[in-house]
């Protein structure tokens, strides 16, 4: 993947990603991991994306598979420049409120 030994790895706490094989590869691959606390929020920007391109396709029947696929690719390619950049300003907020919050439940 073309990890650098100077990158570390954000995981959010996800089941899947502290399963033995993801914990192992990461051990190996990513020597500098970011741990984050149990429940902590969900601070990645692309989460907000896979919302908004949900909310885009639901106005679709969808019907099969390659359908889905074939509305999904549309769409992203649809989702203005504005939203990337939205979600690129709200970080700095979205941090003061983890940290207003004491790790506790935010709006986010």
């Amino acid at each position: 993947m073309g990890i650098l030994p100077h990158y570390k790895l954000y995981q959010d706490n996800d089941p899947k990603h502290n399963a033995h094989i993801g914990r192992l590869w990461a051990l190996y691959h990513c020597p500098q991991l970011v741990r984050t606390p149990a429940q902590s929020p969900d601070l990645n920007p692309i989460e907000n994306i896979w919302d908004h391109l949900n909310n885009r396709i639901r106005k679709f029947k969808i019907s099969s598979k390659n359908e889905l696929r074939e509305k999904l690719m549309s769409e992203w390619y649809k989702i203005e420049g504005n939203v990337y950049a939205n979600l690129v300003k709200s970080m700095p907020k979205r941090l003061n409120e983890v940290i207003k919050c004491k790790e506790g439940p935010t709006h986010y």
